[in-house]
């Protein structure tokens, strides 16, 4: 069974799945259409879940293409490899999975931007859940960074890499299953109104004030796209909206502070900036994780809120220094 949110479900019009409680009793059947009544029902449930789908037409392929991205044929596979980006040899998430993680994502970007919404976010809903996945999977073994960290062109692997910590981060702080989709779901789509931005920002260190201004508005352009054309939940949104805000009011568009800031926000703020500073994507000169970390520390309660600051810096391991180029084949 797979957990699925309230938010998620009351997005739909039509259940597209039969959904069940805790306890494995059917309380709604696929087809129903989501009445007020209904979604009354759903929102009083504080856990929902949907039966997996397996047949083995899927899982043929699967299997197949799992053998074909070993570590033994990495070398036969350079076409995927210049397509999507380098695989983390270091990394615990195995390489079926970084392909896939870094394909879908691009696949649903690519979807999202033929204008087919309700397509891209039932593709983002599913990479979502294979984070969360992957990362129950891997948990216990991880202890560096680096071995989280997925590697390519920035505008497709940022927002995995912020959702891979982030999932991390919200189980550190102990945050319940329903609320680590949300932050997973948030994190994936915190960048997502930089698709507005006419051109590649490939160094926000040397923009023009044209570009500054524009690069500025992408988080007021992000809420309006997760509230109005993905029609998720303000929780969602609100991260959009926030991430680049600081605890002293320093931050942007709005410049609020403190409490202000929403718990997903403050949790994503401290991943995405980590994800930027170890993908050179910064003016700073950082060469490794553990110099990352002290960044963040140096940046402190100003900048981050201190609960998931310092859980985030004592997460994994501060000794983790191994170089970007490292990671690399």
């Amino acid at each position: 069974m797979i957990i699925v949110s309230s938010e998620e479900i009351i997005s739909q019009k039509v259940l597209p799945y039969d959904l069940y409680d805790e306890k494995g009793t059917k309380i709604l059947e696929a087809g129903e259409i989501l009445t007020p009544g209904k979604i009354l029902l759903v929102r009083n449930h504080e856990v929902l879940f949907r039966k997996e789908e397996k047949n083995e037409e899927q899982k043929e392929p699967q299997q197949k293409t799992i053998k074909r991205y070993s570590r033994e044929t990495y070398t036969e596979n350079q076409e995927d490899i210049k397509k999507y980006g380098p695989l983390n040899k270091k990394s615990k998430i195995d390489f079926q999975s970084q392909i896939e993680l870094k394909s879908n994502y691009i696949n649903a970007m690519n979807v999202f931007n033929q204008s087919d919404v309700m397509r891209a976010k039932s593709m983002i809903l599913e990479i979502r859940d294979k984070i969360i996945k992957d990362s129950q999977l891997i948990r216990k073994n991880v202890q560096f960074f680096s071995e989280l960290k997925l590697l390519g062109e920035h505008k497709n692997i940022h927002p995995l890499n912020t959702a891979i910590f982030s999932v991390f981060l919200a189980n550190k702080l102990e945050y319940n299953e329903v609320q680590i989709m949300e932050i997973a779901l948030s994190a994936l789509l915190h960048d997502i109104g930089k698709i507005e931005l006419s051109g590649e920002i490939s160094d926000v260190s040397k923009m023009t004030k044209d570009e500054e201004l524009a690069y500025r508005k992408h988080p007021l352009n992000g809420h309006r796209l997760i509230k109005t054309e993905l029609k998720l939940s303000e929780n969602i949104a609100r991260v959009a909206l926030q991430h680049h805000e600081r605890m002293d009011g320093t931050g942007w568009p709005y410049g609020i502070s403190s409490t202000m800031i929403s718990e997903y926000a403050q949790i994503i703020a401290v991943c995405n900036h980590f994800d930027n500073m170890t993908s050179s994507a910064t003016n700073m000169e950082i060469s490794n994780f553990r110099e990352a970390l002290r960044a963040l520390l140096k940046a402190g309660s100003r900048a981050f809120s201190p609960k998931p600051l310092y859980a985030f810096v004592h997460m994994l391991s501060y000794g983790d220094t191994t170089s970007f180029e490292e990671l690399k084949f």
